[in-house]
């Protein structure tokens, strides 16, 4: 990765991380970075991020699989006021496939999303020029309903700068994906639909075609943006490309699905934690 920002050094990029991955690891919110901490702009914010990456996965995260994509689609663009798309890692340790059961800890409020995801066959390092949308489509290996699990980390989310959030890898909390699916074809994936369920009542619906006018666009920014910062996608990686709902936040007992015409159902369901 390059340079930091001018007025914002890489000791300063240090602390912010390691006051990102404490509140992360420890449960306690997170209020706003001391003025000297904020990163500056999203380059030094992904650059905070990828040290917050290495902080995690030495203290038991273990390593990346794969990415989540966020803000790709005008209805999460609007609800976060984030006017383009947005990347955070999703460490192997809390993927899951074919459903999961998550634990409900207050005062941290958990949230359900909406997404399609793929997975890559090969790894995309290409730094001379941007992947196009055919080079992307022709790298996926798997195509899966997904639901991504994201969680409100702080004392208030709309105090939080958008620096500080991407640093924090944009709410990410977990990933829950269905059957994998080689057979469809990538570039179709614009035209498939999706609703999502809260306990049997439907919370909204959306098409792939949101997600930027085709998911492959949104691939091939991400493999672009990763492969420039030298932290590429990498073969076997998953991507989540975006939700086509609005964030939904989950109470205990809720049981959440996510049903997509072409590539099937996924569920997670949300149990209180058990008092001692």
């Amino acid at each position: 990765m390059t340079g930091w920002t001018k007025e914002y050094s890489e000791e300063d990029g240090e602390a912010a991380a390691l006051a990102i991955v404490d509140s992360r690891v420890s449960g306690r919110q997170l209020g706003p970075l001391p003025d000297r901490l904020r990163p500056r702009s999203l380059d030094d914010a992904y650059r905070v991020q990828h040290l917050a990456h290495r902080l995690l996965g030495a203290g038991g995260y273990g390593r990346v699989g794969g990415w989540k994509i966020g803000c790709t689609t005008v209805v999460m663009q609007e609800y976060l006021g984030v006017e383009a798309p947005v990347a955070g890692a999703m460490f192997r340790s809390s993927m899951w496939h074919g459903g999961h059961r998550f634990r409900v800890s207050p005062p941290r409020v958990l949230g359900v999303e909406c997404e399609i995801a793929v997975r890559v066959g090969r790894t995309l390092d290409r730094r001379d020029e941007p992947y196009g949308v055919e080079e992307a489509a022709q790298a996926v290996s798997v195509s899966m309903a997904a639901i991504e699990v994201v969680e409100d980390r702080y004392l208030d989310y709309l105090s939080m700068d958008v620096p500080t959030q991407v640093a924090d890898d944009f709410y990410h909390f977990a990933s829950v994906v269905g059957e994998e699916h080689e057979g469809v074809d990538p570039r179709s994936l614009r035209d498939v639909t999706s609703t999502m369920s809260i306990n049997g009542e439907p919370v909204g619906r959306g098409q792939g075609s949101d997600i930027l006018g085709d998911p492959m666009v949104a691939l091939a920014w991400l493999a672009s943006t990763l492969a420039q910062r030298r932290t590429p996608l990498l073969a076997g990686d998953v991507v989540s490309l975006g939700s086509l709902v609005k964030t939904q936040w989950v109470r205990a007992g809720d049981v959440v699905v996510v049903n997509n015409d072409v590539l099937g159902e996924v569920r997670a369901t949300f149990d209180a934690v058990s008092e001692v």
